[in-house]
C-alpha cells in the first residue's frame, strides 16, 4: 500500500518527501521517489522497554513523491504521464502552498481538486460510450448503472469519495482507478512567518471545505526538514525557538495510517518485539498470516489483550490470564487496534 504525495510543481512535495525519508535519500524530479517510514508508536517503545527483545520492529508506511503535475496544454503529454504514476497508488496527500502568496489556498484546493474531477468524468464517458457499442450481460449492466451514477456525482462537481457509494458500487470501478475515489487529506504548508496562525489557518479551512475526506495538517515543511536533521536535544532547543512544542511529522504519519484504514496489533517475545500492519476489520485468522503463512494454516486460536488493560497488569501476562482480560479468540475475531496477539498454531 502507497501513500503518494502529490501537487502543484514547487508547492514543498519532495522538501517534504526528504523529511519523511531522509535528506540523503537520492531524489530524481522527473520520476516518482519511493521510500518508507517507520511508524513512531509509544506503545511499541514501551512494549520494547519491558521485554527488552534482541529486535524491535515498527510498521512502515510507503510514501511516493509524484512530480509535480504542470498547468497549460502544451504540457499535455507530461500531464498525463504523471496521473498514469497517480493511478497507481492508493491513497494521496496533496501538499498546497500557502508561503509564497502566489496564490490563495481556497482556490489552490478547489481548482485541483476540479482537475481531478475532469479526469475521472472523462474516463466515465468514455466507458460509457464503449458500452452503448458492446453486447451487455449482467456484469456490464452493473458496471453501466455505476458508472451512471459517477458521472452524475463527478457532474454535480463532487469527488466520488465524498458520497455514497456502497462497497460493493466501488468494486465495481475498482479497475478503474479513480482519483476522486482515493482517501485523501491536504498538507498546507506555511512559511515560518506563519506558525502562529496555524490554528486560524486550519479553521479557516474547516469552515470553507466540509465532508468526510477534507483532513488538513497545517505546517511548515521546510522546517520540518531541518528539524528532522537535528539531534533529539538539538530538536527541542530549536523547536522552543519557534515556540512549538512538538515536530508536525509524527501527526501527518498518523494521519496517513489511518488515512489508508491500516491499524496496529503487536506480538511480543525475547527475540522481537513487533508491530504489524492490518487493515481495520481483518479476522485472526488472517493477521496470523501477517506473522507467517504457516501460523495462518495451523491456526487454532488467538491470546488477545489490548495494550491499555496489559499495561494495568504491569504487562504481566501470568496476571493478565488470572484476571481474565486475556482472553482465547477464535479464527473469526476481529482483532482491534493496539491489541498484543499471541497465537496458537499446530501444523
Amino acid at each position: 500500500m502507497k501513500v503518494g504525495i502529490i501537487g502543484l510543481p514547487r508547492t514543498g512535495k519532495t522538501t517534504l518527501f526528504k523529511a519523511l525519508i531522509g535528506k540523503e535519500v537520492p531524489i530524481s524530479f522527473e520520476k516518482p521517489n519511493i521510500g518508507s517510514v517507520k511508524v513512531i508508536d509509544y506503545e511499541l517503545d514501551k512494549l520494547s522497554s519491558v521485554f527488552h527483545p534482541k529486535k524491535t520492529t515498527r510498521a512502515e508506511i510507503n510514501f511516493v513523491d509524484i512530480p509535480g503535475i504542470p498547468v497549460g496544454i502544451e504540457n499535455k503529454k507530461r500531464r498525463t504521464e504523471i496521473y498514469t504514476s497517480i493511478r497507481k497508488v492508493d491513497a494521496l496527500v496533496e501538499v498546497v502552498d500557502d508561503f509564497s502568496d502566489v496564490r490563495d489556498t481556497e482556490s489552490s484546493i478547489k481548482e485541483f481538486d476540479a482537475d481531478l474531477i475532469i479526469m475521472d468524468l472523462d474516463v466515465v464517458e468514455r466507458r460509457l460510450e464503449r458500452l452503448k457499442k458492446e453486447k451487455r450481460d449482467s456484469e456490464k449492466e452493473r458496471e453501466k448503472t455505476v458508472l451512471e451514477k459517477c458521472f452524475n456525482i463527478l457532474n454535480s462537481e463532487k469527488p466520488l469519495r465524498d458520497t455514497e457509494l456502497s462497497e460493493e458500487e466501488k468494486h465495481a470501478v475498482k479497475a478503474f482507478e479513480f482519483f476522486t475515489l482515493k482517501p485523501m487529506f491536504y498538507v498546507i504548508n506555511i512559511s515560518d512567518g506563519k506558525i502562529e496562525k496555524r490554528d486560524e489557518i486550519r479553521k479557516f479551512l474547516a469552515e470553507k471545505f466540509f465532508g468526510e475526506h477534507f483532513m488538513f495538517i497545517v505546517m511548515p515543511v521546510k522546517l520540518e526538514l531541518e528539524l528532522s536533521e537535528l539531534s533529539e536535544d538539538d530538536k527541542k532547543e530549536f523547536l522552543s525557538s519557534y515556540g512549538l512544542e512538538k515536530q508536525a511529522l509524527p501527526e501527518f504519519i498518523d494521519a496517513a495510517y489511518a488515512l489508508l484504514n491500516y491499524e496496529t496489533f503487536y506480538t511480543v517475545g525475547k527475540d522481537e518485539v513487533r508491530a504489524w500492519t492490518i487493515t481495520k476489520g481483518t479476522n485472526a485468522r488472517s493477521a496470523a498470516g501477517k506473522v507467517h503463512s504457516d501460523i495462518e494454516r495451523g491456526f487454532i486460536a488467538a491470546e488477545v489483550i489490548l495494550f491499555e488493560e496489559f499495561e494495568k497488569v504491569r504487562f504481566s501476562l501470568k496476571e493478565a490470564r488470572e484476571k481474565g482480560i486475556l482472553r482465547i479468540e477464535g479464527e473469526h475475531y476481529i482483532v482491534k487496534n493496539k491489541e498484543v496477539v499471541h497465537f496458537r498454531f499446530n501444523i
